[in-house]
């Protein structure tokens, strides 16, 4: 009665602290390019988000879900969610209009930002988004790996790979093909834990780019210098037609043409000879240690193969490299930031982990505008989410009995072994099923098996009963003939006369042992 009177209590305590909780808000997205919060959105019913038909994501599961309870107004915050593992995800929204940083008086910077979330953590899964090139064909609905992008930004982890991903696509105006330049080294990601990260990249006018983690840079520098390939190429290159001479003399160092070998100079003199300062010892056995050899020494006289020194080469002229000439293929970009335009935000990745929760895609060209959105919607939300976490509930370990405190006794023991299995039963109790019916199939077999001994027996008992009685009757007989010879053995055997005046000792014959002829 008091247990279930507490639980009604803190079921009120519980909703009383709910009512007064202060109901969750989307804070102002007024001064964004293009933001989803995933708060009003469906998902796939063709208004925004936008399902690949590809194969490959038939099986993918995707929801959007509120967070937990503990995270109070916070609970309510709802973000998209990719429920399976391994399995590849592939879909996207249209912008309502292409973005894209082209120099003009608001648009010198380009802004991606979006949170990710790895509810039941992470080995292996990619959570990168995918800004999709705007062409005339651009259909989210045949979405694939090809599609092609004009930026890829994002976290990827699996095994020892951890870090953040910055690709771009650029346009060589020479041949207009398309080549990706990746950031030659990438920073690590936030994987370490179950709360949700921030992820910013910045790219401005001027060439120069930030990648941002939880609004603190993580990498920054140039398109022009940090990425590979790299997006100008040289201005001269090697002539292919251009072959070294034969007299071209790249060899520094050459053996002395004047130099000769000593007179004195023994080339056949082994590397090591006999110690002749080491004799046998007196006591040694070549029965039992075989025949004695002499210890070998570093012979002082070996000299080895005589060479030439070496000196520098008097016609050196240094390692030969073809001569240059302009490079057909040489352009220059000077405003590789300004990338081609940007239809759709995409999510095309292979994922090994469950529950992975994407929220707050902001699109912009203001960084101070982004990171104040982040400060009202991201900030506060991982604090709800690391206080969620130490209110968990944590499970107990599992203490084992202290022997002091176990009890010895028969009944005790039988008690905790009877818990045991029914705490096991309770937890497996398929198992336990099939180990039961396991156990009553040996017995069974056992007690058929004690069944057919015990029949074999009693038949052995009743054949061997016959054979005994028959012994018995020989035995007898024997006897029978036996008995009359030693009669006549006894009757010529004179015994000498009693004297009647000795007092007969009947104690001693009552502990006297009785004769062989006697007992028979």
């Amino acid at each position: 009665m008091i247990r279930y009177s507490l639980c009604i209590g803190a079921a009120l305590a519980l909703g009383m602290a709910s009512a007064e909780e202060k109901p969750f808000t989307v804070p102002s997205t007024a001064k964004s390019f293009w933001v989803e919060t995933f708060q009003n959105s469906t998902l796939f019913d063709g208004s925004t988000w936008i399902k690949s038909s590809a194969k490959k994501y038939r099986e993918q599961k995707v929801s959007i879900q509120e967070g937990p309870k503990l995270m109070g107004e916070f609970a309510k915050d709802k973000g998209l969610i990719m429920e399976n593992k391994a399995q590849h995800y592939g879909f996207g929204a249209k912008l309502p209009e292409p973005f894209a940083l082209d120099g003009s008086e608001n648009k010198k910077s380009l802004i991606v930002q979006y949170e990710v979330k790895y509810r039941d953590g992470v080995n292996c899964a990619g959570t990168y988004l995918k800004l999709l090139r705007d062409t005339p064909s651009l259909d989210l609905e045949n979405l694939d790996d090809k599609t092609p992008f004009t930026i890829m930004f994002g976290p990827d982890r699996c095994d020892k790979t951890n870090k953040v991903h910055f690709i771009f696509n650029h346009q060589n105006p020479l041949t207009k093909e398309y080549e990706e330049k990746h950031l030659e080294i990438s920073p690590p990601a936030k994987t370490e834990d179950k709360l949700s990260h921030l992820y910013t990249l910045a790219v401005h006018d001027d060439n120069t780019f930030e990648v941002y983690a939880d609004q603190v840079v993580i990498k920054k520098g140039g398109l022009l210098t940090h990425f590979k390939p790299s997006v100008n190429p040289p201005k001269e290159i090697d002539d292919p037609e251009d072959q070294r001479p034969n007299t071209y003399e790249e060899t520094e160092f050459i053996p002395d043409p004047n130099a000769k070998k000593p007179e004195d100079w023994d080339e056949n003199e082994p590397k090591t000879i006999p110690n002749l300062k080491i004799t046998k010892p007196e006591d040694w056995d070549e029965e039992t240690k075989g025949p004695w050899k002499r210890p070998m020494m570093t012979n002082p006289a070996y000299k080895g193969k005589w060479t030439p020194p070496m000196i520098e080469n008097p016609d050196y002229v240094g390692e030969w490299e073809p001569r240059k000439i302009p490079n057909p293929e040489y352009y220059e970009d000077l405003h590789p930031a300004r990338m081609d335009p940007i239809g759709a935000v995409a999510l095309e990745v292979w994922s090994m982990a469950t529950n992975i929760q994407i929220d707050n895609i902001w699109l912009g060209h203001d960084l101070q505008d982004a990171f104040d959105f982040a400060r009202e919607s991201w900030l506060p939300k991982q604090k709800a989410e690391e206080l969620a976490i130490e209110m968990e509930p944590k499970p107990k370990p599992k203490e084992r009995p202290s022997r002091n405190k176990k009890d010895e006794s028969y009944t005790g023991m039988a008690k905790e072994y009877f818990n045991i299995g029914l705490d096991y039963a309770q937890k497996y109790p398929l198992v336990t099923g099939v180990g039961v019916v396991f156990v009553l199939l040996i017995i069974a077999f056992i007690r058929g098996l004690r069944q057919d001994w015990d029949a074999e027996f009693r038949h052995e008992q009743e054949n061997q009963v016959p054979i005994v009685e028959e012994e018995i009757e020989k035995e007898g007989a024997e006897k029978d003939q036996d008995e009359p010879i030693e009669e006549e053995i006894f009757e010529n055997i004179k015994l000498p006369e009693l004297n009647n005046n000795v007092p007969v000792d009947t104690e001693g014959l009552r502990h006297r042992r009785p004769s062989t002829t006697q007992q028979a």
